[in-house]
């Protein structure tokens, strides 16, 4: 009798010890694989929350939060799309780790005027995690509260999202008409945290140079 308890204990110790090594190993093989890349993250087909276009163009279908699909959201009013080709990598935090500065434009189809977001992502817990955010609105404020002579604002330059020594440098095009604006100047913000912040005046030149 003495034999069997002893043998039935044995049996338990050793389910019970495999059971823990194995939760040990199972618990390990997540972490091993947790993303750590953000150059890997499908930026083509996500959720967005929007801020511009969701308030400029709610009412004909872009809502606050927008499912994008092969880099675009699309009905018969209005489009919310983003380019892969401008999306910029770079470290703008600091710990040596890039982040994805991510361009959204959206307007009415068919119409020669969009507008612009920019949505800056790092990598958290192996997740892309929206950090900070800008757009035409907040970028026309800025500007104009540099320049008193500024006349209008056309919104940001092709491939306009730079960055330089660590921050976020975004050329708009400012001035003149929309069809020849007369002017391209640099915005330069510093993400300190969640924020960022204008740093000194923007510099503005000629669009013709």
């Amino acid at each position: 009798m003495k034999r069997q308890i002893t043998l039935c204990l044995m049996i338990v110790l050793l389910c019970v010890t495999f059971s823990i090594a194995h939760r040990k190993q199972s618990g390990s093989t997540p972490a091993s694989n947790t993303q750590t890349d953000i150059r890997k993250v499908d930026f083509l087909n996500r959720t967005y929350h929007s801020t511009l276009c969701s308030q400029e163009y709610g009412r004909k279908g872009i809502g606050r939060i927008v499912r994008v699909r092969n880099g675009e959201f699309k009905t018969k009013t209005v489009y919310f799309t983003v380019a892969s080709d401008k999306i910029v990598y770079a470290d703008l935090t600091g710990d040596g780790r890039e982040e994805a500065i991510v361009r959204i434009d959206c307007g009415a189809t068919g119409a020669n005027f969009s507008r612009s977001e920019v949505h800056i992502y790092t990598m958290q817990n192996g997740v892309a995690t929206l950090l900070a955010g800008t757009n035409d609105k907040i970028l026309e404020r800025d500007y104009r509260a540099n320049f008193r002579d500024a006349e209008s604002y056309w919104g940001i330059n092709e491939n306009g999202i730079k960055t330089n020594n660590g921050n976020l440098a975004i050329d708009v095009l400012v001035d003149g008409s929309h069809a020849a604006p007369k002017y391209i100047a640099t915005l330069e913000y510093h993400l300190s945290g969640r924020t960022l912040s204008l740093v000194g005046k923007p510099q503005r030149k000629s669009a013709g140079q």
